[in-house]
């Protein structure tokens, strides 16, 4: 069945509410809650680096009660196995005719938002079970093909902190990101709430019991709109230009990366970085109630989709540089080569 394409305004203000209403439980992280709404938007995953207690988890839990959907988590640990992760086929017999056969069990997986809590901690090969369930929203048991309910968005989180025991993401997993978020810590007036609502008892991630949630949820079909329409915001030519020049300068080898920078970098982003530029920026316009991308989205976007994708060689570690403070100096430098772009002219 087709979904009737929201009106702009009706996107507009669902989006709006939904932010609201996470803010409302999720304090001092402003940021990862933009970030979150974007990927949820442009039907993508996020990965969260960021240090315990941060809120990561209650996010999830949040945006799950408000839209109605099933959350899923899965807690990594070295001993994890792919089967835990997708599920696996278990023989059954039939106690009447003794007859046998199989029947796929579902994993976790099987969910609208799953939590990956310190996907670092487990095995490349646990890791990888994922790949398919976030790049074809399904996966493939005992030769069977067995799609996921949708929509579907992974929350992964890692502990910057934390080295012993953990395996870094593949290359290939990383990319399967939409975007790479750092929580930090919230500012005094955020924490100062946060320790407010405990000693009252109405801190959101302490209650455990019935659902807290006072406002009308959202709902699948809603949300599968609300995702829709967002494909639907404007890119101007002039923007993807300036998406497609900054991605390739991020690349050692192409004549638009700087050369004082092709020392530092080991290897740049892909193609799929300036997809995920465009995905995330309309759904930020939409936030913005902006019918149209401009590369103000972009230039607050560019470090969480790009950080991820690049790696620097081990002279650039040697001299202090890092992912960020490279891409800041790339957006520069990108726009100097579109002055319209940066002056706001274009999009």
């Amino acid at each position: 069945m087709t979904t009737a394409l929201l009106s702009f305004q009706n996107a507009t203000d669902l989006a709006a509410r939904l932010r609201a209403h996470v803010a409302e439980a999720v304090f001092g992280q402003e940021e990862l809650i933009t970030e979150a709404l974007c990927c949820l938007l442009a039907g993508g995953h996020i990965l969260m680096t960021g240090a315990p207690g941060l809120a990561k988890t209650t996010l999830v839990r949040v945006f799950a009660r408000h839209l109605g959907l099933e959350f899923g988590r899965v807690q990594f640990t070295p001993d994890l196995l792919p089967a835990d992760i997708v599920g696996t086929d278990l023989l059954h017999v039939d106690q009447v005719t003794g007859r046998r056969h199989f029947e796929f069990a579902k994993g976790p997986v099987f969910t609208n938002l799953l939590l990956a809590d310190e996907i670092n901690r487990a095995s490349p090969r646990t890791q990888s079970a994922l790949l398919e369930a976030m790049q074809e929203r399904a996966v493939t048991a005992g030769g069977k093909q067995h799609v996921l309910p949708q929509p579907f968005m992974v929350f992964a989180t890692q502990n910057p902190f934390e080295s012993e025991g953990t395996f870094p993401l593949p290359e290939a997993q990383l990319d399967r990101f939409l975007l790479h978020a750092l929580v930090g810590y919230p500012d005094e007036a955020a924490e100062s709430r946060i320790l407010k609502e405990h000693a009252a008892g109405q801190l959101v991630g302490e209650q455990f019991g019935a659902s807290t949630i006072k406002h009308e949820q959202i709902g699948a079909e809603q949300i599968t709109a609300l995702i829709e329409r967002t494909k639907a915001v404007r890119v101007d030519d002039a923007i993807l230009g300036g998406i497609r020049d900054l991605v390739r300068s991020t690349r050692p080898d192409d004549e638009l990366c700087p050369a004082n920078v092709r020392p530092h970098l080991w290897y740049g982003a892909g193609p799929r970085a300036g997809l995920s530029l465009i995905s995330v920026g309309r759904a930020l316009a939409l936030i913005e109630q902006q019918e149209a991308v401009r590369w103000t989205h972009i230039r607050r976007l560019a470090k969480p989709v790009l950080r991820h994708r690049l790696r620097l060689t081990s002279q650039g570690g040697r001299e202090g540089l890092d992912n960020d403070a490279l891409i800041d100096g790339l957006i520069s430098r990108c726009e100097e080569r579109h002055k319209h772009l940066a002056k706001g002219l274009a999009g």
